[in-house]
């Protein structure tokens, strides 16, 4: 259960944060979303994909922490299995909300069921101020808010390219054959099939690296079939 609220200094004067250690935090997700700036990062560990929301169409880059929802194969006994935690992770117990006063803008926001709440590093010092802890921690939200954009701007471009194509992915698991459905992905062939100006253009804006990261990352899925298989045997 989540319960996020806007921070402020008064409501929060005592309040203590700890980092991102406990990873019971996400054990019932089985996919969480990246900026595309962690591609090349998280592609060593985890399947990168695209997935359509039903409802309004829009896509979002999503890390596959498992293969079916609140299965996360990722965690194991509580620890972290991977090397590369995802920043949206490591923001936590953070996140940014509307400003109650103007819901242009947006405002710092904590989860104060949060299991991260309640012990570790102070919020505010003793005039209230902010404390540097919460300085950093505010600072890394804000990037990874910006990075989001940046990410849906490059969602929109692959869009408008189509370079996205919906791929059913078949695994096998104790040797049942398993197809994952709902999963998009860049076409690979489509993507060399682009125009001389638009595969330029995609290298100008730094996104080249990122697209091919999360080709390779799709890969990916056969460990977390492997580990499954592992875990059921």
């Amino acid at each position: 259960m989540t319960r996020v609220v806007p921070l402020h200094q008064d409501q929060h004067a005592n309040l203590k944060v700890k980092d991102v250690t406990d990873f019971s935090i996400i054990q019932n997700e089985h996919i969480i979303p990246l900026v595309v700036h962690e591609f090349v990062g998280a592609s060593t560990d985890m399947p990168i994909v695209f997935v359509k929301d039903a409802n309004t169409g829009h896509f979002q880059v999503v890390a596959m922490l498992g293969l079916k929802p609140k299965e996360n194969l990722l965690l194991q006994d509580g620890k972290w299995q991977s090397v590369y935690v995802p920043s949206i992770i490591r923001h936590a117990p953070f996140r940014l909300i509307p400003n109650a006063d103007n819901h242009e803008q947006l405002m710092l926001g904590i989860d104060e069921d949060s299991v991260l709440c309640g012990e570790g590093v102070a919020l505010y010092n003793d005039d209230k101020s902010e404390s540097d802890y919460l300085v950093k921690r505010k600072e890394g939200v804000i990037d990874f808010f910006e990075k989001s954009q940046v990410t849906g701007g490059f969602i929109a471009i692959v869009r408008q390219l189509d370079l996205l194509v919906e791929r059913t992915v078949g695994v096998t698991i104790e040797e049942s054959r398993v197809n994952l459905n709902g999963l998009y992905v860049i076409d690979e062939d489509k993507l060399n099939a682009l125009p001389d100006d638009k595969f330029m253009d995609l290298k100008k804006r730094g996104f080249l690296p990122a697209i091919y990261a999360h080709m390779i990352s799709v890969n990916q899925i056969g460990r977390l079939a492997k580990i499954k298989t592992e875990l059921q045997s």
